[in-house]
């Protein structure tokens, strides 16, 4: 099977073999999302990284998307300069059966495979059931969830939470930076992708140091005692912490992923985020002691969800 994860900055793709119930992954690449338009030419460049990245090669193909996947033809999405016709793909590859499913479902799926394997824990906890959840910043803000059904089931719901307003506290250092945000951009109510995300990471640094700066950059110059770590640690606490309160009310884990955090871990694993992360009511506290949170360092944890997908989800349809 071939699997692909488009994200805003890099797509990644793999070839999985399934094996019982393993799946073995047999070869992978990367191209730059944007370097290419439209997404056939992507596809094509490709292929010049061996045949086996031709889709005419597979008998399943499952595209993560990074965006809500909608009853329309056409697929477009933010930060990406092309669009995905599924009829022209499929009428493209007739042999091929092509899936399509959002970025965060297959991070989801993802961390029912070995890409956990490696995560770092920042909080633990007794957790009551085994119901998975998971947040990540990148290019923009993701969001998915497991909900365990059966023994061996789960039943995955979608989620364009990082569409929500930001919750900015009355605290005057965070309305003075949401007015900046504001200013700076002209948008008149800044969401959770506009705040957790790699712009959003340089975002706040400019507010903070006046330096305008490439999330890359910022993340050079930054270190786990930065003012720009604290804040940003606060906030992404805060997104996860909100995230978890709506869909892990009898406890379970909560997964970070993304290259913000993946690249840079003392973004979350520092005192700003736990702090943040275990505020609230009783009640809400009472919720948060039985959710764990762990960083994934996998950076191809949504291209094993995706194979995830093809072999257990899709099989079953």
């Amino acid at each position: 099977m071939l699997v692909c994860d488009i994200g805003g900055t890099n797509s990644r793709f793999a070839c999985f073999q399934q094996k019982g119930n393993n799946l073995l992954l047999e070869s992978a690449a990367a191209v730059r999302t944007n370097y290419f338009f439209p997404f056939e030419e992507l596809l094509n460049a490709l292929k010049e990284q061996g045949s086996h990245f031709d889709v005419h090669q597979h008998s399943k193909f499952v595209l993560a998307i990074p965006g809500p996947v909608t009853p329309a033809d056409v697929l477009s999405f933010p930060n990406i300069k092309w669009t995905i016709s599924k009829s022209s793909l499929k009428n493209l590859y007739p042999d091929t059966e092509i899936s399509f499913i959002n970025d965060f479902t297959a991070q989801a799926y993802g961390c029912l495979t070995e890409a956990t394997a490696n995560a770092l824990p920042t909080i633990s906890a007794d957790q009551a059931q085994d119901d998975i959840a998971i947040v990540g910043a990148g290019t923009g803000l993701g969001h998915g969830t497991l909900k365990k059904i059966s023994e061996s089931a789960y039943a995955h719901i979608p989620s364009e939470s990082g569409q929500i307003p930001f919750p900015f506290t009355a605290d005057e250092f965070e309305q003075q930076y949401r007015a900046f945000i504001v200013q700076k951009t002209g948008i008149a109510q800044p969401v959770g992708d506009d705040v957790v995300s790699g712009r959003g990471l340089a975002m706040l640094h400019q507010f903070l140091t006046g330096k305008k700066l490439e999330p890359s950059e910022v993340a050079a110059e930054i270190n786990a005692a930065s003012e720009t770590t604290l804040w940003f640690a606060k906030f992404y606490a805060r997104d996860c912490r909100n995230y978890v309160l709506t869909t892990l009310a009898a406890g379970g884990k909560l997964f970070i992923s993304g290259g913000v955090a993946m690249k840079n871990p003392f973004l979350v694993d520092n005192n700003s985020f736990r702090s943040e992360f275990l505020q609230g009511s009783e009640t809400a506290k009472n919720v948060l002691a039985h959710i764990s949170v762990s960083l994934i360092q996998d950076e191809r944890i949504g291209l094993f969800g995706a194979a995830y997908y093809a072999a257990h989800i899709a099989a079953a349809d």
